[in-house]
C-alpha cells in the first residue's frame, strides 16, 4: 500500500505538477514512464535477490528506498533531479513485489492462492485510493511538494513494521531453498511467455495510462475541478480494490486450473468501460464507466501473479515474478507516453478508442497464448 502510495503520488496532483514544471500531456506520461522504468530495471535483479538474500530483508530495504527517493523528488529544485527521484521511487518499488509474492506463496495453498495474492495486491489499489483522497487536499493547502512527504512517512512506518515482524514473516516463508534447487534452470514454453508477458505489458500500460491521465482528462474534457477529479481516482481505485477480491474469488472457484480464461474476461470488461469513456458525454453515466475500468483493468493483477507463482517450484518464484514484473513495468514505460501523444495530437476520444482495441488484443493474447497450461521443465 505504501509503495503504491508513493508510485501513484503524482497522478492525483498531475495538473499542479504539470503547471509548475511546464509539462505537456505526454510529459505527464513520461513521468509515469520514469517511475516504472525504474521498476522495470529493478524487477529482474530484485527477483534474484529475493531468492538469494531473503524476502524479508529485501522488503525492508525496498521500503526505505521508496522513502528516500520520494524525499529527493519532493525537495528537488531542478526538473532533472525530480525525474531522478521519480526513477528511484520506481526502482525501489520494483523490489517490493517479488518478496511479497514469496511471502504470500508460503501462506497459501493452491485452492485459495488467487484470493490471498489478490488480498495482498489490494495494497496497490488502497495506496491509489489514499493518494486520490489525501494528496489533492494537501497540495491545495500546502503545495504539491509538501504533499509528497506523506508517502515518505508511510513507507518508513511500514519498513519499521517489517523489522519488528521479521521473525514471524520468515517463519511463514519457511526454510530457504537449497542452493542446488535455486541453481536449477527452469524453462517455460514460448507460447505461455508470450501470452502472459504480453498481457502484463499491455494491461499494465493501459492501467497506468488511465490512472495517470484520468484527472487531466476530466479537468480538460469535462470541466471538473481538481478535487472532483481526485475523487474520480479514488472511485477507480475502489473499483480496483473490489475487483481484485472479486476476480480472485471467481478465478479460484471457476478457473483454478485455467486462470488465463478469467484474465481474458477482465480485459473484455475493461474494454467496455474504456469505450464508454471514449464516446459518452459529461453526465452520470461517466462515473460507472470509471468504476468499471477500475474494477477490471486494475482488478486482474492478483490473479495474474497467482498464475505466475504457480508456474514454477517455490525456489524459483522470486525469479519468475521478476520476469513477469519486467513485462508489466516495461508496458508502463512504453504505453502511457504513447497514449499521451495520441491525446495531444488526436484528442481524448481517439486515445480511449485505441486503449479499447489494445485491451481486447491483450485479452486474446492471454487466452490463446497461455491456453493449455504452463508445463515448465528443467533445462
Amino acid at each position: 500500500m505504501m509503495g503504491s502510495y508513493a508510485t501513484l503520488s503524482i497522478a492525483p496532483i498531475a495538473p499542479l505538477v504539470r503547471a509548475d514544471l511546464g509539462l505537456s500531456r505526454a510529459g505527464i506520461g513520461l513521468l509515469t514512464a520514469a517511475v516504472f522504468g525504474g521498476a522495470a530495471v529493478a524487477s529482474t535483479p530484485s527477483g534474484h535477490l529475493t531468492d538469494r538474500l531473503g524476502a524479508v530483508r529485501l522488503l525492508g530495504l525496498a521500503l526505505v528506498g521508496v522513502a528516500v527517493a520520494e524525499l529527493i523528488a519532493s525537495r528537488s529544485p531542478w526538473v532533472w533531479l525530480f525525474v531522478v527521484g521519480i526513477f528511484g521511487i520506481g526502482a525501489a518499488y520494483g523490489c517490493i513485489t517479488p518478496p511479497t509474492n514469496v511471502i504470500v506463496r508460503g501462506a497459501a495453498d493452491g485452492s485459495n492462492q488467487g484470493l490471498i495474492m489478490s488480498a495482498k495486491q489490494i495494497g496497490v489499489t488502497l495506496g491509489g485510493l489514499i493518494a486520490g483522497l489525501t494528496l489533492p487536499a494537501i497540495a491545495d493547502a500546502y503545495g504539491w511538494r509538501a504533499a509528497l512527504l506523506a508517502p515518505v512517512i508511510g513507507a518508513l512506518v511500514v519498513a519499521a513494521l517489517v523489522v519488528l515482524t521479521r521473525d514471524n514473516l520468515q517463519h511463514q516463508i519457511g526454510p530457504r531453498a537449497h542452493p542446488s534447487a535455486m541453481a536449477e534452470k527452469i524453462r517455460i514454453r514460448l507460447g505461455w511467455r508470450l501470452g502472459v508477458g504480453g498481457f502484463g505489458f499491455l494491461m499494465a500500460g493501459l492501467q497506468l495510462s488511465f490512472v495517470s491521465y484520468l484527472a487531466v482528462f476530466l479537468t480538460e474534457a469535462h470541466g471538473y475541478r481538481l478535487g472532483i477529479a481526485g475523487v474520480s481516482l479514488a472511485v477507480t481505485m475502489l473499483g480496483g480494490t473490489i475487483g481484485r477480491l472479486g476476480w480472485a474469488v471467481v478465478s479460484d472457484r471457476w478457473f483454478p486450473s485455467n486462470r488465463w480464461t478469467g484474465l481474458s474476461l477482465t480485459a473484455a470488461i475493461a474494454a467496455i468501460g474504456l469505450l464508454g469513456m471514449a464516446v459518452l458525454p459529461t453526465g452520470p453515466l461517466l462515473w460507472p464507466c470509471v468504476a468499471l475500468v477500475g474494477l477490471s483493468s486494475i482488478g486482474w493483477n492478483g490473479v495474474f501473479l497467482a498464475l505466475v507463482a504457480n508456474a514454477v517450484p517455490p525456489s524459483h518464484v522470486g525469479r519468475l515474478s521478476g520476469w513477469a514484473l519486467r513485462s508489466v513495468f516495461s508496458g508502463v514505460v512504453v504505453v502511457p507516453p504513447v497514449m499521451g501523444l495520441i491525446a495531444d495530437h488526436q484528442g481524448w476520444t481517439a486515445a480511449w478508442l485505441v486503449a479499447t482495441v489494445v485491451t481486447l488484443v491483450a485479452g486474446a493474447g492471454m487466452y490463446f497464448g497461455a491456453r493449455g497450461g504452463v508445463n515448465p521443465h528443467s533445462a
